[in-house]
């Protein structure tokens, strides 16, 4: 059998246009940056934890935690280019990664997608709340979704991150407890 290793990535290279362009993994959510937030409930179960950011670097560097910026060749393609920057940071076998914008999400969210990484860890698993369906809260063995997103990347001009896991092979675990998968894009909601 195949050791599984995991590392994470959160994702916090986006131009949070609904929230007039702050950048939103450092606005304050209960008096804590939200990358932070996330990055606590990562560090529950995971040693090394990246951020994946494409401006305010200095910041991001500054709560003490290496920041990947988007390859160039894949600048501009959304969520997909953030996935890309954390899995070619990856040293482990499987790489969780989440949203900046979910300061909610908990630990044992992250374990519910490291369990079906174990029971099948040659697929990409994602988190769903009934017909919700959170794509970004996800595990991918990083070797083969790297090759393969890195051909998806050069060869499909969709930007949908569901389109490449359909593509690759995915499947969701269901979540039940909805409120930490709140995704905070707007000031009223930061609120």
């Amino acid at each position: 059998m195949t050791s599984i290793s995991f590392s994470a990535g959160v994702l916090a290279g986006g131009k949070a246009e609904r929230m007039s362009g702050q950048d939103k993994g450092l606005l304050l959510y209960q008096g804590k940056p939200m990358v932070l937030r996330v990055i606590f409930a990562l560090q529950g179960v995971v040693d090394e934890v990246c951020v994946n950011a494409n401006r305010n670097l200095e910041s991001y560097a500054n709560l003490g935690f290496r920041v990947i910026e988007d390859d160039e060749r894949c600048k501009g393609k959304g969520p997909l280019s953030g996935l890309f920057a954390c899995l070619t940071f990856a040293k482990t076998s499987h790489l969780l990664v989440s949203p900046c914008d979910t300061p909610c999400v908990s630990s044992a969210a992250f374990e519910a997608l490291m369990e079906a990484a174990k029971v099948d860890p040659a697929k990409i698993h994602y988190l769903q709340e009934g017909y919700a369906i959170h794509p970004l809260h996800a595990v991918l063995p990083v070797s083969k979704t790297l090759s393969a997103l890195s051909l998806f990347l050069e060869n499909d001009n969709r930007r949908s991150v569901m389109a490449f896991y359909e593509v690759f092979g995915c499947s969701p675990v269901e979540w039940h407890n909805g409120t930490e998968l709140l995704n905070v894009n707007t000031p009223s909601q930061l609120a």
